[in-house]
This record gives C-alpha cells, structure tokens and sequence, in this order.
C-alpha cells in the first residue's frame, strides 16, 4: 500500500511537472507572439508613415500639374480669342461707338468723310483679322 501512494504520489508529481513544462513552453510562445506582434506594428507604423508622405508627395504634384494646365488653358484661350477676331470685334465696338457720339454732332462734309473714312478702315481691318483668323486655323489644321 505504501508502495501504491508512492507510485500515486510520483504520478502526481509527474504531472504537475509536466504542467509546469507546457506553462513554461505557453509563456515562451506568448513572448515570441508578443515580440511578433511588435514587430509587425512597427513595420506597419512605418509603412503608414511612408504612405502618408508619398500622399502628400503626390498631393503636391497633382496640385502643381492642375495649376500648370490650368496656365495653359488660360494662355490658349486667349490666343483662341485673338484667331476668332474677338480682339477686332472689340476695337469695331469701340469704333462704331465713337462712330455715333460723331453723328449726334452737326455732320459737315469735313465730319461726314472722316466718319466715312473711319467706318471703310474699321471694314478693312475686320477683314484683314478674318483672313489672320482664316490663314492661322488652315495653317494649324496642316500642321
């Protein structure tokens, strides 16, 4: 019987060892787990820090290249304003309104010719924008 308690109590014994093994072994796998886990929020931490400033990187280029286009647009329309003749209708505009502050004065022949003379030129210069417009579109439409 003393025998059978001693077996017992070495079996006893036995497992609670072996208990104290495996509790050891989990705590070493928790420390590897913690330290991994670490690892991988850092690299994380860092990948998201690389991220932010290639947004920001980029953010910045995005901004600039709008602002160059939107520069060119801008010069692109004015060159289109002046192959249409918006320029030359302007200037006829201004003409013809000096044209009829002329006519509300008493006309004389000496007023009537200059009048006239204003009115052939402003023509001609119209025209001569037109075939500019004209000879620049056929120009870049072969080029």
């Amino acid at each position: 019987m003393a025998e059978m308690l001693m077996d017992l109590l070495q079996n006893i014994y036995n497992r609670i060892s072996q208990l104290g093994m495996s509790i050891q072994s989990l705590k070493q796998s928790l420390d590897e787990l913690n330290k991994n886990i670490e690892r991988q929020i850092t690299n994380l931490t860092e990948k998201m820090s690389d991220f932010s400033k290639e947004i920001e990187i980029t953010q910045t280029k995005h901004v600039s290249t709008m602002k160059d286009i939107g520069e060119e647009v801008t010069r692109e329309l004015k060159v289109l304003e002046q192959d249409i003749g918006l320029e030359a209708f302007k200037d006829i505009m201004a003409k013809l309104e000096t044209f009829s502050q002329i006519a509300e004065e008493v006309l004389n022949q000496e007023n009537v010719n200059l009048l006239l003379s204003e009115a052939i030129n402003s023509v001609k210069e119209m025209r001569e924008n037109l075939n500019k417009g004209e000879e620049i579109t056929k120009t870049g439409e072969k080029g």
